[in-house]
This record gives C-alpha cells, structure tokens and sequence, in this order.
C-alpha cells in the first residue's frame, strides 16, 4: 500500500485484496469474500484503492469523479470507516454521505450508510447517481445483508443488478423468497450484458443469514475465504473457551420473526431475576475480573442485568441505541481505561467494535441466528497483549423446538454440543473422530433432540443400531456411493486413505450453492500428538445438490481409485455371501451379526466400522 497512514497488511490481507483483483481480471463483477470478525476487513477496504490490481482498472474505469462507494450497515460505522481509508490513503479525498452531512463532488472515495442511500425512496442514491456518473468500485461491508431488498434496489441503481428488481423498498433487513428467486432467474442473463467498467465487493465475517436466503442473489463466486478456525490456528485470534449455562427459562411460547426469536417474546422470557442472578453467578465463576461484553435482548435487559452485576459490587455499565452519544463514548473510554468491568449491551457492540482488551462475552441473549452469534462473539476474539484466549458464557435457556447458537458453530459443529471449558479445536478433532467411529450415527438429529456432551453422545451412538442407514430420500437414485446424510443438509462419505481416514463432505455455502470438501486425517502415532487434519475446497459454486455428489463420486473414481469398490454401494461384491474370513474376523472383532442375511458388503462396512469403534 501507498501512503504514509497506510498499515503493514498481513500475508491473509494481501491474499484477500489479491483475490478480489484475481476475480476482476477473470470477468467477475460482483465478488463475495468472508473473512472472520476481528481480522482487519476495514484495513482491506482501504487497501483497495491503490492496490496495483484494482488501481489501474479503477483509473481506466473512471477519470473524474468517485472511484470508491462504501456501504456500511449502520450508521455509527461511517466514521470509522472513513478514518481508516483517509489514514491509509491521506491523498485522497474521503466523504461521508449521511444526515446533515453530503458528500463534496470531489471525492475520490464515499462512505454512506444503506439507511442514508435508501430513504425517501432512494432519493439521495438516485442524486449520487446522477451526479457523479458510474463509481466503479462499490464495497458492501457486513455483506450478508445484502440480499434484503434495500440493498438490492440500490444495486440496481448502481448497475450491478437488472432493473427489472428495482422498489421503492427501504427494508434493511427482510428479503422476500419470491423477490429472490425472481432476482436469481434475471441473473441467468444478466452478467452477458452487465456493464464491465464497474466491480461489487461483497465483505463479511459470517457465513449465512438467519433466514436462509443464500447471497447467490447478489454476487457472482466467492473469492475469499479464511475461517475463524484458521484464523485461530494462525494465531490472528484467540482460542475460545466455552461454557454452557442451561438456564429453566422457556423459550417455546417465542414467536419467530425474520428466522429468529420475536425481540418482545423473548424479552419476556429471559429478563427474569433468577436467570440475571445465574448469569452474574456464571460470570464469577468461569470470568471474574475479566473486561467482558455482555448481549442483551432488549433496553430493558441489559439494565435490568447491569443492575444485577452493580448489587454485586462489580462495575457494570449498560449502553444501547438509545445512550446518548457522548455517554456511550464515556462508557467504552473507561472500558478501555478498566474502570468497568462489563458492558451489557442492546445490538450496538454487534458489529464493527474494536474492543480488543475484551476477555470475555457473555450471551445472555439466545439466538438462532449462526450469523448474529458469530459477530456477537468476535467481539471478544482480536489479539492484545497478555490475552492468551476469549471465555465465553452461553446462557442456554428450554428451547424444545428451536435449535439456539452456542460456541461450537464457531467451528462448524452442531451448536447443542454441550461445553464446560474444553478447547474448541480438540473439540472439533474428537467430534470428528467421533462421526468416523460412528458414521451412521445422525449427530445432528440427535443434538437437535436435547444438549449433549461428548461423553453423552458416545453412550447413544453405542445404542445405536448399526444395521439402520439413515435414507438418502431422492438422492438414493442418484448416488452410487455410500453417502450418509445428515438432517443438517449435509452429505458425508468415509474412506480409508494412506495412513489415515478422508472424509468428503457436501454441503450448502452461504451463496446457497453446493461445495465438495474433503478433510484428511492422519493416524495418530502412539505417544505422539494429534496428526494435523488438512482439508481443502475440491468444487464450489454448484448450483445442485446432485451435481455436487456426482462431482464428489468422480472425484473418488478418478483420484481415489483404490478405494472406489470400498464406497460403491451397488458393486456386485457387495451381494455376495460373507467370505469365511470375514465372518472369521467379525467374531474376533466381537460384533454381533446375523450369518443368514450377512453379505460381504454388510460384513465389509461392519468390519469399517468396528475398526473405526476401535479407533484403528
């Protein structure tokens, strides 16, 4: 980067900007990357002008006039936004459009909220538009609000999407299933007559909305990714250590709103004495003294839960939409400063927050929203001296018909994993080991069922009958393998390979296409740490789920051969009686089986399985 103000990027920071640039040069106008909360995506942002790859094509795109629109969420991120582009670029002229204040007509660079852009029917993004021609770079940060019809309608105005989406809708949030599937059949045509003197960068840290409408409305591929694991791993942030609270508060009379709880109903069901008493009580044992932000439902709850902490002598402070400005400031500098220990807080620490001192988050407030929890718990997740990881309290509450978020989706895993203080990453590693030792064992159906820990989960899945395959439904005509497929949409399939086992998953991506990974795990030799898993991404961008598992399927075929009969569930072995040494090899396995209707494909994935159960 250019300019005195301009930070030192970080190796992933290069390759996230240079994927971007990768994308435009290969045709691409409307990229998607995702990187996890904490990792510097403003930083990126301000990257983009003068990086080689993007500087000259925004030259060639526009001689006068903005070269760069940002499009934050809310309107407290502007001015952050703005410092760190100005800082980084001191050359060039950075405007903030919102309120009062209007961009200058000389300003190489915009920032504006999507409040700003879509009020009074769009008026003042029709003015911009007007004005100043094209912009030929246009970057969405917290992207994955973009499919809610706001956003959308402003990228029609802007040229990115076909006109015929366009409304006076100034909705931030909800985006309408019939709306989206009309956007994605006019995107069939669209990119063969888009305009190419313009590119759309979609950046966020998480991986899906809460109503499950997939981003593919909007952007094109995913160019980048870097997860939250691998950030950990990486050490750009902190490990997490979990713990799980089960509270007596029902959640089943809640209403769903937007794919998430009712804010009123669940205000209801939580701000009670009791469960505010059993999250201060929580805080001392598992966090005392640790700078903490607490989420809150509403207002009310986070008072209500800083008054609570305040009777118990630990300096609490509560901030919300409705704090005045200069209050809040007064609040987060004696944060800062450690003269407050906690901040309970109503949806304003959600996004954009740098708080890095923060050693704790506490979630008083239940969500079933993967995306609201990930930004919730990144909070407390950024590098500081002497911070060696992030505790964070889950307070879960009865919830027999709702699944709620909790640590573990940090890490991919079903969020009813019952935690009490173990690392995330052995976590993973053992939760996978355990889905190899059990591969018929539907994990997620049973978490969905109640809150296990892994210790609860093996005592099930040694009930379990191994003869009971869960049905692949429509997909049975269409695979040849023997898939396992999971109530959370995925599809997995297990093999021997090397030294070890690889696993092939396929899976939705937060565009609502399908992507085939496959994840390597050596043995483990005795006496010796735990082999590093590898996984890498072998397709993306599949529009369907059988596509993707045919693509998997050829991928055994072709690059897995030794194994392919293993996985074949219609080859001809499989139908023939069990060989003498298998039934032979069974009994010294100890596994119970009928010799009348066993066949050697039944005898071989017993035999997988049994070996599996044994850890070989």
């Amino acid at each position: 980067m250019t300019g005195t103000g301009a930070p030192t990027l970080r190796p992933y920071q290069k390759d996230f900007i240079q994927a971007i640039a990768t994308g435009a040069d290969n045709g691409l106008s409307r990229v998607l990357c995702k990187a996890a909360t904490g990792l510097g995506k403003t930083v990126c942002i301000a990257a983009m002008p003068e990086w080689p790859g993007l500087r000259d094509r925004l030259a060639r795109w526009k001689k006068t006039g903005p070269r760069m629109l940002v499009i934050a969420h809310r309107e407290e991120l502007l001015d952050q936004a703005a410092e760190k582009i100005h800082k980084a670029n001191p050359h060039l002229m950075v405007s903030i459009e919102q309120g009062e204040r209007r961009a200058s007509r000389f300003s190489d660079v915009i920032v504006a909220s999507i409040q700003t852009l879509s009020a009074m029917r769009f008026r003042r993004l029709r003015r911009m538009v007007e004005m100043y021609g094209h912009i030929p770079l246009v970057v969405i940060d917290e992207a994955h609000h973009a499919a809610a019809a706001s956003y959308r309608t402003a990228l029609v105005h802007l040229g990115f999407l076909p006109k015929c989406e366009a409304s006076e809708d100034e909705e931030i949030e909800a985006a309408d299933f019939d709306d989206v599937a009309e956007m994605e059949k006019a995107l069939a045509t669209w990119d063969k007559v888009a305009p190419k003197d313009r590119l759309l960068v979609g950046v966020t840290a998480t991986p899906n909305r809460s109503d499950a409408i997939g981003l593919g409305c909007v952007f094109q591929s995913i160019v980048y990714s870097y997860a939250l694991k691998d950030a950990i791993d990486d050490k750009y942030l902190v490990p997490i250590r979990p713990w799980v609270v089960e509270t007596d508060a029902s959640l089943d009379s809640c209403r769903m709103s937007h794919g998430d709880f009712n804010q009123k109903d669940l205000a209801e069901a939580v701000n009670t004495a009791q469960r505010n008493k059993l999250a201060v009580a929580a805080w001392h044992e598992y966090a005392p003294g640790l700078p903490t932000i607490g989420f809150t439902v509403d207002v009310a709850h986070a008072h209500s839960l800083a008054a609570e902490f305040q009777s118990q002598g630990v300096r609490a402070a509560a901030i919300s939409g409705e704090t005045p400005k200069e209050e809040r400031r007064d609040i987060l500098r004696e944060y800062r400063e450690q003269r407050i220990d906690v901040i309970l807080n109503c949806m304003v620490l959600t996004e954009g927050t740098d708080l890095p001192l923060t050693r704790c988050i506490l979630h008083a407030k239940p969500t079933k929203s993967a995306t609201l929890y990930t930004q919730m718990t990144g909070r407390g997740l950024r590098i500081h001296p002497g911070k060696e990881e992030c505790i964070v309290i889950d307070l879960v509450d009865v919830a027999r018909r709702h699944s709620l978020q909790a640590a573990p989706v940090l890490y991919g895993l079903p969020p009813g994993v019952n935690t009490k203080g173990e690392d995330l990453a052995q976590l993973s590693d053992e939760i996978e080991a355990f889905r190899e030792k059990h591969p018929n064992f539907d994990l997620e159906a049973a978490l969905a069922a109640g809150r296990y820990s892994l210790k609860d989960l093996e005592a099930r899945a040694s009930t379990f009958d191994i003869w009971t395959v869960p049905t692949l439904g429509a997909m049975a005509t269409v695979v040849k393998m023997n898939w396992i497929f999971s109530s959370d949409g995925t599809y997995r399939l297990s093999y021997p390979w090397l030294d070890g086992m690889e696993a092939l998953t396929v899976q939705k991506d937060m565009l609502g296409h399908f992507e085939v990974v496959a994840t390597f795990r050596p043995r483990a030799l005795p006496g010796e740490p735990p082999a590093v898993v590898r996984q890498r991404t072998i397709a993306a961008q599949i529009t369907e789920a059988a596509a993707a598992l045919s693509l998997a399927e050829a991928y055994i075929r072709q690059e897995r051969s030794s194994v392919s009969r293993l996985t074949d569930r219609s080859a001809p072995w499989r139908d023939g009686p069990a060989s003498t040494g298998q039934i032979g090899y069974l009994r010294k396995l100890r596994v119970p089986f009928d010799p009348k209707s066993l066949t050697k494909g039944k005898a071989s994935d017993l035999i997988n399985m049994a070996k599996a159960r044994q850890g070989k």
